[in-house]
């Protein structure tokens, strides 16, 4: 049971840090035009995008299933399908308060 706690706030943890790193790069992309200039920079502007779509992938995808990952090569395959079960049920829930909270200020 203890373990299983634990696992729990691990997950609540990563997928908090995940929920805020996306608050961060929304807040880039929202603000991009007063942050990098309006002029269009059709070579290096595209390149850019890209980049940050990669890192966001690896490291949204390193924090909601890297704990998943180090529990399955521990050989602790049930603990790892639990960490990756928890981890999606977080993002579902900070999701729906998300949009929750959009159709209430609305």
């Amino acid at each position: 049971m203890k373990t299983d706690k634990t696992l729990l706030l691990k997950t609540l943890r990563n997928t908090a840090l995940a929920t805020l790193y996306i608050f961060c790069v929304s807040q880039i992309m929202a603000n991009g035009e007063r942050l990098f200039g309006s002029e269009d920079n059709h070579t290096f502007a595209p390149f850019a995008i890209l980049l940050l779509f990669s890192l966001s992938a690896a490291v949204v995808g390193g924090l909601i299933f890297g704990q998943s990952v180090y529990l399955f090569f521990d050989n602790k395959k049930k603990e790892s399908v639990t960490a990756a079960f928890y981890s999606i049920g977080w993002l579902a829930l900070i999701t729906m308060i998300g949009l929750f909270s959009l159709a209430y200020m609305k």
